[in-house]
């Protein structure tokens, strides 16, 4: 977290020192981070909201992808599952995609939740109380951070059914299906209620379009020794990601 600080702050320092050497500020000559930077008077709030949406907006889905990605290329059986449902979705590799075709990729979303289960890149969620609280007869008072970690209860067999195999069936079924029963608090890669990720959609799209792009016209593998999920501020695989791509 100290060395991601250390590059945002670069470059946020970067953009506000080229704000006072612009005379007259127009929206349209800015960059995003710069509108945010010229839009706050407080130079401390500013930076807090440029970390976030650097943080949010950027790293915790490039994070996603890689991990979704290595999972991917080595499950060469659900990859083939994939391919075959963009094939039918998609008969054409140069077919522009539509909301429509999204819709009908069914497996491809199952996949991306599942690995959200098992390997979820946000390890948790926080919430500051705004009061004291009793929660399962533990008085907690205001002011603590609580984090439910999404990480682990996505792991618990008290929570879901075959909780240690990866199973993108599970998330076809019906709720009823005791076979591939999940508990709908389980896994909450987005968080949940009013404190929701606001670019849930935006993140859900992106990875959708760039794997249905991807696994249409390559087969991803992976020929290199298996990489070990790591803990840092996201959850991801610990090594290079040397995938082979090859055209279908």
């Amino acid at each position: 977290m100290d060395y991601f600080i250390q590059i945002c702050t670069k470059y946020i320092d970067a953009a506000m020192e080229r704000l006072k050497t612009k005379e007259n500020v127009d929206d349209q000559d800015l960059s995003l981070v710069e509108r945010i930077l010229a839009g706050e008077s407080d130079p401390k709030t500013a930076y807090i909201l440029a970390l976030d949406f650097i943080l949010v907006g950027i790293d915790t889905i490039s994070m996603a992808v890689c991990s979704i990605l290595y999972q991917l290329s080595t499950r060469p059986e659900e990859q083939e599952k994939i391919h075959d449902e963009l094939v039918r979705v998609l008969p054409s590799a140069d077919t522009p995609l539509t909301s429509r075709h999204l819709d009908q990729m069914q497996y491809l979303r199952a996949f991306v939740k599942e690995v959200f289960r098992m390997y979820s890149t946000v390890i948790g969620n926080g919430r500051t109380l705004q009061n004291d609280t009793v929660i399962s007869g533990y008085r907690i008072p205001k002011g603590v951070q609580l984090v439910f970690p999404t990480i682990v209860t996505g792991n618990m067999e008290e929570y879901v059914n075959k909780a240690d195999q990866f199973l993108p069936e599970r998330w076809l079924k019906s709720p009823g299906d005791s076979l591939y029963r999940i508990h709908p608090f389980a896994s909450l890669p987005y968080g949940h209620g009013a404190r929701m990720c606001l670019g849930r959609r935006f993140a859900d799209l992106e990875i959708q379009i760039l794997l249905a792009k991807l696994i249409r016209s390559y087969r991803l593998e992976y020929h290199h020794t298996p990489l070990e999920y790591k803990v840092t501020f996201m959850y991801a695989p610990d090594g290079e990601l040397k995938f082979k791509m090859i055209r279908r």
